[in-house]
């Protein structure tokens, strides 16, 4: 039965211990810590039997501070395979096959610990820790603990149940994962980190062009609707006025020969003529140059218009136009009363008055 070879394992154990304190030098312990450690070896093998191993693994390990026998460290990892610290136990079960071997006093242990240590390898979990992206300088922790290079490439053994992985660059943790492992598994754990992107060089931002200057401020139109207004009304008395010297002309017609000579009742048509055609050659010029000043203003909204053509260029176009009327209507602009002997129509003395305008 199982039950009984594991008492007899014990019963076994508890004589060679008391063998091999009992044989220990007395310089290397004293006497009173020998007699302690052999209660406390029968105390934590009366615990083991009793079920009560995490009691019996503290009273194994007071021993073990004063007496490291092959038997006590036998018994230590027995304690811990059944609390479930399998690597642990597989550590101390080596320990004592290496303190057994060549001790005739421990030949109890070197015949059990060899099928202990074979088991339990096979029993122990696996963990497989790998850097990824990432994680090629970071520190990794396993339960913890750091681990080193050379385990993040090789298979760690692990006890039965949660274990965490961390990883940290600096001050700041970077990493961490849970990984629940069972009896005889065999996981891995890639450790990657997110590494930040580089933030962009600083672009120095462009000057910020200054606004454009305000257009100026439009001037008022009623200075050019005024001009306008006082341009179209010269005009308008202008044309009236070359309406009456048309008559005047119209008139003088009718009385005067084809030489030009008129009687003496026609000086005050004349003289009316003459008085029309000047406000003619005065208004119409105004009202033209009003009339384009003013739509310059208008369109411009104040800024400079053409200058008005001066007197002397509207003279000249009147002139113009006068030498183009014909020698009669050309001395519209000059009066001068002439006496004509003999001539037709004379009235006095034979005598005619010729007036020309």
């Amino acid at each position: 039965m199982p039950g009984r070879s594991r008492s007899v394992g014990i019963g076994i154990a508890t004589f060679a211990l008391g063998v091999t304190l009992g044989a220990s030098p007395a310089s290397a312990q004293t006497q009173e810590e020998l007699d302690r450690a052999r209660v406390e070896f029968r105390q934590g093998v009366a615990l083991m039997a009793a079920n009560n191993c995490a009691a019996a693994l503290a009273k194994f390990q007071e021993v073990a501070r004063v007496k490291r026998t092959p038997q006590v460290l036998f018994n230590i990892g027995e304690c811990e395979e059944r609390v479930g610290k399998l690597v642990s136990s597989l550590g101390n079960y080596r320990l004592a096959a290496a303190a057994a071997e060549g001790d005739k006093k421990a030949q109890d242990v070197t015949n059990r610990v060899g099928d202990r240590i074979a088991a339990l390898e096979e029993r122990i979990p696996k963990l497989n820790v790998r850097r990824g992206t990432g994680a090629e300088t970071a520190a990794i922790y396993l339960d913890g603990v750091e681990i080193g290079q050379s385990e993040s490439t090789a298979e760690i053994p692990v006890d039965p149940g949660t274990h965490v992985v961390a990883a940290r660059v600096g001050d700041k943790e970077a990493f961490r994962e849970t990984v629940s492992m069972e009896e005889r598994s065999a996981k891995t754990v890639d450790v990657t980190i997110e590494v930040p992107e580089p933030e962009p060089a600083a672009v120095e931002p462009e000057p910020v062009k200054p606004p454009p200057p305000p257009p100026p401020p439009k001037g008022s139109k009623v200075p050019g609707i005024v001009v306008l207004s006082a341009g179209v009304a010269s005009t308008v008395v202008g044309a009236v006025f070359l309406g009456l010297r048309g008559g005047a002309l119209s008139d003088l017609d009718k009385v005067c020969n084809s030489d030009n000579a008129c009687p003496p009742s026609a000086e005050s048509t004349a003289d009316s003529g003459r008085l029309y055609t000047g406000l003619a050659q005065v208004t119409l010029p105004l009202g033209v140059v009003g009339i384009a000043a003013g739509i310059v203003m208008l369109v411009t909204s104040g800024k400079g218009g053409d200058a008005a053509p001066s007197e002397e260029t509207t003279s000249g176009e009147a002139s113009s136009e006068a030498r183009r009327r014909g020698p009669r209507r050309a001395a519209y602009s000059t009066w001068s009363p002439s006496l004509v002997p003999a001539a037709s129509g004379a009235n006095v003395g034979g005598l005619s008055v010729r007036m020309q305008f």
